[in-house]
């Protein structure tokens, strides 16, 4: 599902700017897909909060060595 959201996004930009473009169509994905996995903070109805969702992302990011 989460996917399919970051498509639906994709499919928004090129509807309002067709001539959007990334850097490359890699890159807009990706962003695409990180705006849609912070949707989960509205599709947990108000479980967690739009920071605490950022709070675990970055902790899994420590506990996974990214850099």
């Amino acid at each position: 599902s989460l996917t399919f959201a970051a498509l639906i996004l994709l499919q928004r930009l090129k509807a309002r700017f067709p001539t959007a473009r990334g850097s490359s169509s890699h890159h807009l994905f990706v962003s695409a897909f990180m705006l849609a996995s912070k949707s989960w903070s509205i599709v947990t109805q108000g479980m967690f909060q739009l920071r605490e969702i950022n709070q675990m992302e970055r902790e899994m990011c420590q506990y996974l060595e990214w850099e």
